[in-house]
């Protein structure tokens, strides 16, 4: 099994810069804050916010 080196929300954001991505989860904010900080413990890079125009900010 790979092992990767855990990430920051701003290298995961530079990893995913000018990449498509697809929305996959919904839910509370806080759930998912607690996704991305184990994503990014495990080195996977994420994002999480709103789509734009989904109205909600």
């Amino acid at each position: 099994m790979e092992t990767r080196e855990p990430l920051t929300v701003d290298e995961a954001e530079e990893l995913l810069a000018g990449v498509a991505v697809v929305p996959v989860l919904s839910g509370k904010m806080d759930e998912m804050k607690q996704v991305r900080a184990r994503c990014l413990a495990a080195g996977i890079p994420v994002l999480v916010g709103c789509p734009p125009g989904a109205g909600k900010g």
